[in-house]
């Protein structure tokens, strides 16, 4: 698939995912996230071979090819501050997700590891995830990292943010209050 065409269909992945963070939640994972993704400091839940095994899926998810993915938006470093705070009660089914995707991997390829499976098998292992809650978990989390505001831990120098166009600036609406009630009466 090209990544245009996933793009499209990314805000629909958001949807299906189980695990839904809240603006508090994103917010609260910021200054941890980022602290650790400049300093790539170890990881505060993630142990280092399942950091290994997510980083590597979500390099899959939004590869580096021609512009930056996951891997330059440092996105496993907002997974970490993600499931050690505001979600930390998506951290056990995301483990034991895991834990059976290794053990399909080891029935399959012979290797518990996805990180050190090459990127054709790699991406034959999660076209077989696909539609479980384990893989859109982990889509959610790889999405919410590469197109945050960088505050948030992921998105690495905004670049994400270029991968869509986004500028950084978001239209805001005037605050209504006491000094335009006569023009929204108005209006009305």
């Amino acid at each position: 698939m090209k990544r245009r065409a996933f793009l499209a269909r990314a805000g629909a992945a958001i949807g299906g995912s189980r695990i839904a963070m809240s603006l508090p939640a994103i917010l609260a994972t910021s200054t941890v996230a980022c602290r650790a993704r400049d300093e790539e400091a170890p990881f505060t839940v993630l142990s280092d071979s399942e950091a290994a095994d997510l980083a590597a899926m979500a390099a899959r998810i939004l590869p580096s090819d021609d512009s930056p993915g996951a891997t330059e938006a440092g996105v496993i470093y907002f997974m970490d501050a993600a499931l050690a705070g505001p979600e930390n009660e998506s951290l056990p089914p995301l483990r034991a997700g895991l834990g059976e995707f290794r053990t399909e991997l080891r029935d399959a390829y012979g290797s518990d590891s996805f990180a050190a499976l090459d990127e054709g098998r790699q991406d034959e292992a999660l076209e077989g995830i696909e539609t479980s809650d384990f893989f859109a978990t982990v889509r959610y989390l790889t999405l919410a990292g590469m197109f945050s505001h960088p505050s948030y831990g992921g998105n690495r120098g905004e670049v994400g943010w270029q991968l869509i166009g986004f500028d950084g600036q978001t239209p805001t609406p005037p605050p209504f209050g006491y000094y335009d009630a006569e023009y929204v009466r108005e209006g009305a």
